[in-house]
């Protein structure tokens, strides 16, 4: 029997504390949202100062009893995150990673995690490749291992379908929203070919997972860009609902899910 639970999704913060702090403070205020999820980007551990900017989070996650779930991107310090998971405390006896739990009321989730919420299954595959790599320093604003591995991949569709996926980064079309289908046809910023193979091969590797887990919900950041779509994956019985959602400063940064139908629960704000 599901519980009617409403949960709050939120796309790239990309460090922006005035930002995140005003969503989730919209969000607790609600008080019929208990729990936030984040599609990453949130740039754990980056900035001038990554300690102020999570105890801002934690602070008002903390005043209105909110639980915050983190999908990583690839803006975050993974030099940070892989020496956190290299602690035999965060790993199962099979080398599965836990969750990091960075403060009282904020989770980093590994890829190819699951867990239950309100009667739903749900499973994380984060990561994806810069598109601005190039403009990056390695070790100070960019890690190789933010890209999503083969492990990863089979980590995700190891635990078969679940009802609700949360990635940053896209599918590849056809399985994407419009939007995003637009950006990757028109390269927009000019990227160079050899990023957009990078790009592409991300994509790929998160195509082939959602195509394993067949979802009936699918939602990911990363694009900057809002979008829904409902897509046919080959060999499923069910149609699955895409989002795509806005970066920080966008009111499509944020949308509510209510668990008991996978439906759109409205306006946020």
């Amino acid at each position: 029997m599901l519980r009617r639970m409403i949960i709050g999704l939120v796309g790239d913060l990309e460090g922006d504390r005035d930002w995140a702090v005003r969503v989730l403070r919209t969000l607790g205020e609600r008080r019929d949202v208990e729990v936030v999820c984040q599609l990453g980007d949130l740039r754990f551990g980056m900035g001038e100062d990554p300690e102020g900017y999570l105890a801002a989070i934690e602070s008002v996650c903390a005043e209105l009893d909110l639980r915050l779930l983190c999908i990583n991107g690839n803006h975050e310090n993974w030099a940070r995150l892989d020496e956190l998971w290299a602690d035999p405390c965060r790993q199962d006896d099979d080398g599965r990673l836990r969750p990091i739990e960075v403060s009282e009321h904020i989770s980093l989730l590994p890829r190819g995690h699951r867990w239950h919420l309100g009667g739903r299954s749900f499973v994380a595959l984060g990561g994806a490749p810069s598109v601005n790599r190039l403009l990056l320093t390695e070790q100070v604003d960019w890690w190789p291992s933010e890209v999503i591995e083969e492990e990863h991949v089979e980590a995700t569709i190891a635990g078969g379908h679940a009802e609700v996926m949360l990635t940053h980064d896209s599918p590849s079309q056809p399985y994407c929203t419009a939007p995003v289908a637009t950006t990757i046809t028109d390269n927009p910023w000019g990227w160079p070919e050899s990023i957009l193979a990078e790009a592409d091969a991300g994509m790929e590797k998160v195509t082939r997972a959602v195509l394993a887990v067949r979802p009936l919900l699918l939602a990911h950041g990363h694009f900057h860009a809002a979008g829904e779509a409902a897509v046919r994956l080959p060999g499923a019985a069910h149609e699955t609902t895409v989002w795509s959602l806005g970066a920080n400063g966008d009111p499509a940064n944020v949308r509510l899910l209510d668990l008991e139908d996978l439906t759109d629960a409205g306006p946020w704000q």
